[in-house]
């Protein structure tokens, strides 16, 4: 247990960061009055960020959170073409850049994070506002974004879904008024093809619309000699149509209908034992074929209402879902069947959300009400060596596992939340929030023993189970303005993720022990601020965070397989800094930093019965993460104009497991990566070529490990090699 003097120094430690960002928020308010009256008045200035973190329109620099914002210009500067691009992009935040499949995507956010493509994700998940529940089917390619924001810390007074660690939201382009087109063509090294088109304008007086198209595919970059192919591949197809009407000035009618058609490879790991006695990075073995269908559709319907000039009703009604069938991996990369899996996994969901917006001066604030239907279907076929021997017969009883895991997940969530901001004075504002989360889950199991041949031999359990879990989280924040470039603010929230079901439980005690939910305490304070004129903008978050009840998948020898339960107690705090200077008119640049100190207090049997990470850090958790970047127009005497771009980013070493290995099997090394963009626009402007480069160094450090003794599964994952695309757009 985590002692009460400990945790009295380390909020005394989150005061004392508190006083200095306020010492600092003096000095720097002071200085920036003598910036700004020796600054030219014709200098340029940052770019201006509009954000609707908090359910209206506010600038980035007057909005009371740690959030992390990417306009439409700064993601095509950094050609950011897919969530995964954002990787070391953002402080604290880590994408995981080798997934199980091309479309899935897991996330750690200031320590924590969801390991487990399958289960709920802690950091929630937005695109145009509807919440994606699964992190399977959440990797999203970008086609005509508006922004993406990122915001850091729990999220529930002001969003449908309840959030432990943030939101990341995607925002596309709403229909105009305006005739626009826009197509580009990529090709690339490894057979690479990007295609992105887009068509939007005027329909009627009242109906616009828009279409837009994406596919993305290349070959493999990994040799698999036991299939006698290459694997890894992309192959996928996305589209998206938005109908917009907007009868009058107070009606605001949007309808979004999405598709994906993603035939990508799963993933095939490395092993670490292969042929010969040798390690290639660049080969696996695995034996089985790394087929994916995944068909994935979704609708959606805001309407938007001003009720008076002060007052907006909204509603957002989504449905959605995909089907993933089959997808079929190998856990362990050799030609053996040691680990695999054979599954179809089937999500339907529906959402609606209603919000109130009010805003009458001093007061202004955001009301909802969120509910939720999903229904998560699973059939795995799990064939699983019980032991480390190589040479046990396959067909000899007990040496295998030949288990379907044949289960439904129905979960029923109900929440009112609200926020409100009072204006005390010019400077002082002051903000209250509260949410009230209701969550049903039924979980109901059939599962069967198998032959090798895939072939129902016998029952294994069958039964059902549900659970209801309530909470009440708050949030309390108070900013002031110390001058108005410069803005400080501190505040307290709770966030809390469901509880659930292990659906990949094998035994009856198991499929009916419901995990417990999680909860987190967060405390911070930032300084947001313009300097120089509004030439340098400079934000920085200091954060403490108190988990409790930490859900976790972990390794049980006496189960003889991985199963869901809680880790008991965690903390992390950490500081996150983000710049941007706009150091010519020609020349900007951007740095970002992020430190993380977490560590589980209180870990029971994380690698089996008396062994615990009480004191061990959280896993994919670097102490430090460091990015940076510049954009420059290039002054060269060429038709047409040139923009060069790079971004480097740079993280120290994690571990992959909350019990380090003696070998180091599960520590990840310290690692960076380099990326660079050139953009020629033609003399007519409508045409330009881009010349695009990811992990221009050739990085081939290891980002991921997995090593189980009890099975003998050891394989690692490596990162994408050198990858170039050239690409030749055309925008009307």
């Amino acid at each position: 247990m985590k002692s009460t003097s400990n945790n009295t120094s380390r909020r005394r430690a989150l005061l004392g960061s508190a006083t200095l960002v306020a010492s600092i928020a003096a000095w720097s308010g002071s200085a920036a009055a003598q910036g700004v009256e020796a600054a030219a008045t014709d200098a340029s200035t940052v770019e201006e960020l509009i954000v609707t973190a908090e359910r209206r329109a506010t600038n980035l620099q007057d909005t009371p959170i740690a959030i992390s914002a990417f306009s439409a210009q700064a993601l095509a500067d950094r050609k950011i073409d897919s969530i995964r691009d954002l990787a070391g992009q953002v402080p604290n935040l880590s994408v995981s850049r080798v997934t199980i499949s091309h479309t899935t995507q897991t996330y750690s956010l200031r320590g924590v994070g969801e390991s487990d493509p399958i289960q709920e994700p802690v950091l929630a998940v937005y695109v145009d506002d509807v919440y994606i529940p699964r992190q399977i089917g959440s990797m999203i390619e970008f086609n005509d974004l508006e922004r993406i924001e990122v915001l850091r810390g729990p999220q529930g007074t002001l969003y449908g879904r309840n959030s432990s660690a943030g939101a990341l939201r995607v925002i596309t382009r709403d229909p105009g008024r305006e005739l626009r087109l826009k197509g580009e063509v990529g090709l690339g090294n490894y057979g690479a093809v990007d295609v992105r088109a887009l068509v939007e304008g005027p329909i009627s007086d009242t109906l616009s619309g828009s279409l837009s198209y994406i596919h993305h595919s290349r070959d493999g970059v990994t040799d698999n000699p036991t299939l006698g192919h290459d694997v890894n591949r992309i192959d996928l197809d996305a589209y998206r149509g938005k109908l917009r009407w907007t009868p009058n000035d107070d009606l605001d009618v949007l309808l979004t209908l999405n598709a994906l058609r993603d035939r990508s490879d799963s993933r095939s790991y490395i092993p670490v034992r292969q042929p010969g006695g040798g390690f290639d990075k660049g080969l696996s073995f695995s034996e089985v074929e790394p087929k994916q269908d995944l068909d994935q559709i979704s609708g959606s319907l805001r309407i938007a209402y001003d009720l008076s000039d002060a007052l907006q009703l909204k509603s957002i009604t989504a449905y959605g879902g995909f089907n993933l069938n089959p997808v079929n991996y190998d856990n362990d990369g050799e030609a053996a069947l040691i680990q695999k899996n054979l599954i179809h996994y089937n999500d339907q969901y529906y959402t609606q959300e209603l919000q109130l917006n009010g805003d009458y001066g001093q007061i202004k604030f955001t009301t909802g009400l969120f509910y939720l239907h999903e229904r998560f279907y699973v059939e795995r076929d799990g064939y699983s060596r019980r032991n480390a021997q190589n040479t046990n017969p396959v067909t000899t009883p007990g040496n295998y596992n030949f288990l379907r895991a044949h289960n439904v997940t129905n979960t029923d969530a109900y929440a009112v939340f609200g926020e409100a901001t009072w204006s005390a004075t010019d400077r002082l504002k002051i903000t209250a929030g509260l949410r009230w989360t209701n969550e049903e889950k039924t979980f109901t199991f059939d599962n069967a023993v198998l032959n090798l041949a895939g072939q129902v031999v016998a029952p294994s359990i069958k039964g059902q189970s549900d659970k209801i879990w309530s909470a009440i989280t708050p949030k309390l924040s108070v900013q002031y303005a110390w001058t108005p470039d410069i803005l400080q603010y501190v505040t307290y929230s709770k966030g809390f993720k469901s509880g659930g079901f292990d659906n990949r439980a094998t035994r009856l005690d198991l499929a009916t022990l419901p995990f417990a939910p999680e909860d987190v305490i967060t405390y911070e304070t930032g300084l947001k601020s313009e300097l120089l004129d509004h030439r340098l903008r400079a934000n920085l978050a200091v954060f403490y965070n108190d988990y409790q009840n930490l859900q976790v998948a972990f390794y049980d020898p006496a189960y003889i397989g991985s199963r869901r339960g809680n880790a008991g107690q965690a903390h992390s705090y950490g500081v996150e800094l983000e710049t941007e200077a706009r150091i010519t008119d020609a020349l900007s640049a951007q740095f970002s930093a992020g430190y993380l100190f977490a560590v589980y207090d209180e870990y029971r049997g994380a690698g089996g019965a008396g062994v615990n990470a009480d004191g061990n850090r959280l896993t994919n958790s670097p102490r430090w993460s460091l990015s940076g970047g510049a954009t420059w127009d290039v002054p060269v005497q060429i038709p047409g104009a040139l923009r060069v771009g790079v971004n480097a980013q740079y993280q120290t070493k994690t571990y992959s497991n909350a019990i380090p290995s003696p070998g180091g099997q599960h520590e990840i090394p310290a690692q960076g990566f380099l990326n660079a963009v050139a953009t020629w626009t033609s003399p007519d402007p409508h045409w330009s070529v881009v010349l695009s480069a990811r992990n221009l160094l050739d990085s081939g450090k290891l980002v991921s490990s997995t090593y189980t003794p009890s099975t003998g599964v050891y394989y690692q994952n490596f990162p994408d090699p050198r990858t170039v695309l050239v690409t030749l757009r055309y925008a009307l």
